[in-house]
């Protein structure tokens, strides 16, 4: 599976979820997305699953704070 990274930890709120959106709109069938964010994007969460994405969220240590890499892929389609 192919995997891109963007780094959108810098960013200022609204930013960082709005480039993460983007991103997972924009996934391809056999890619996924790396997204690291300044903070848990438990908004992000909600909209991702509404859209039908699959994603996991994994704390980075940065420091003495952290960051969370947000993996996302577009779900399955259902097999009959």
């Amino acid at each position: 599976m192919n995997e891109r990274f963007i780094d959108a930890s810098d960013l200022e709120p609204p930013e960082p979820l709005q480039v993460a959106l983007q991103a997972a709109t924009a996934l391809r069938p056999g890619e996924r997305v790396r997204v690291r964010l300044p903070r848990q994007p438990y908004p992000l969460f909600g909209l991702l699953a509404e859209r039908g994405f699959v994603y996991e969220s994994v704390a980075v240590a940065r420091g003495e704070d952290c960051v969370y890499d947000v993996v996302i892929t577009r779900s399955a389609p259902d097999t009959p």
